[in-house]
């Protein structure tokens, strides 16, 4: 693009040095030096102006509209005065994004006087518009093409990783302000199961020991309930004698019903009221539990 502008303003100052005016003749010429240009191509404007040296002329500068056109860069040489004439010149290069087939353009030279200014226009000069497609018509039928086309799909990776990431940061954020709320729901949810399903089971041992007080019924409810309550205390009730419960100080009431039960149980023998001392057990449980939800809802 350099070498090109630089044969075009070759060509200008061969065409200006080649004028021979009068000394009081004052000369403004100008015109695009290409023949056609591109939507948005850049393209040069060459202006020139023979006049006597006292006078003050001036040239379009940036500010200047060059409508239809705009304003992009410019060249200017300096003064040169040969023969009693000054001699001006400048290119301007210009863009268009415009579609007219032929763009118009002059520009002006001002002589300013002491009490009002001159202007001279260069010749109006034209530039042809290049098409790289056909203009289509408002008839022009467009073909349909309905047929399924196969396209490739990628997976959003870095929108994966950042919803990745934020519910990351949600769960440390909730953790930090509600973990131990968290972890002691978790706990009382798991310990409630674990009643439940005692309750239910155990319930069911009572109500088959009222109708068949049967030994071996009986150590099947008492190895379950030692079972559980082994789960709820944390301690070996599963392998302790009754004498080893009593021991601690919690299971004090259960000095009754557990002496009635190993008779039954290790004396093969049958009780008809055995039940109620599998109730008190039952009784007992439940506090137990109680107090445990207790203990965790108090941090314990």
């Amino acid at each position: 693009m350099q070498e090109g502008r630089g044969k075009h303003w070759v060509l200008i100052v061969a065409l200006l040095c080649s004028l021979h005016l009068s000394a009081q003749e004052v000369s403004v010429r100008g015109g695009f030096v290409e023949d056609s240009l591109l939507i948005g191509q850049d393209v040069n404007f060459w202006m020139a102006a023979t006049y006597p040296p006292e006078m003050e002329m001036v040239f379009p500068d940036s500010l200047y509209s060059f409508a239809p056109f705009e304003f992009s860069d410019k060249t200017y040489f300096p003064t040169k005065v040969k023969n009693g004439l000054a001699y001006d010149s400048t290119v301007y290069i210009i863009q268009s994004f415009e579609i007219d087939q032929v763009q118009y353009l002059w520009l002006p030279a001002i002589i300013l006087n002491n009490r009002d200014t001159t202007i001279i226009n260069t010749p109006l000069d034209s530039i042809f518009l290049t098409e790289l497609a056909p203009v289509v018509s408002d008839t022009t039928k467009l073909k349909t093409n309905v047929d399924y086309q196969t396209v490739e799909r990628t997976f959003n990776y870095p929108l994966l990783y950042y919803i990745l990431g934020g519910l990351i940061l949600i769960i440390i954020i909730l953790l930090l302000i509600f973990g131990k709320q968290i972890i002691k729901w978790f706990k009382l949810r798991r310990l409630r199961i674990q009643f439940e399903q005692f309750d239910v089971i155990f319930s069911d041992y009572v109500k088959k020991l009222k109708v068949d007080p049967d030994p071996e019924l009986a150590e099947r409810a008492l190895v379950f309930w030692k079972s559980y309550q082994q789960r709820l205390e944390k301690l070996p009730f599963s392998v302790l004698t009754s004498k080893e419960i009593l021991g601690y100080d919690f299971a004090g009431e259960l000095e009754k019903p557990l002496k009635s039960i190993d008779r039954v149980v290790y004396g093969k023998r049958v009780d008809e009221n055995i039940f109620q001392d599998f109730l008190q057990i039952e009784n007992f449980t439940q506090h137990r539990y109680s107090k445990k939800v207790e203990e965790i809802k108090d941090g314990k």
